[in-house]
């Protein structure tokens, strides 16, 4: 493989992990229910008095760290 073909892997992952989600979006990415999703972002990363009550914006860093939480779930054997 050369150089060009592999940092446009990088980059393409990149642009896929970079940006941020809704729990409906990275929900369905992850094939589990938004409101398991919103209960474990709740316990994990607590937000903002100002925050509540508003619509979720979940950043990439924490995308790619429920990714690895739930990716569990898609063989069927990990409980949320």
């Amino acid at each position: 493989m050369n150089h060009n073909t592999t940092r446009a892997k990088e980059v393409k992952n990149m642009a896929s992990t970079s940006k941020t989600m809704t729990p409906k979006e990275l929900a369905a990415e992850l094939g589990i229910d938004a409101k398991v999703l919103r209960n474990w972002l709740r316990k994990e990363h607590t937000r903002t008095a100002e925050a509540k009550n508003t619509s979720w914006v979940i950043p990439a860093k924490v995308c790619a760290e429920a990714r690895k939480v739930f990716a569990k779930n898609k063989a069927g054997s990990a409980k949320a």
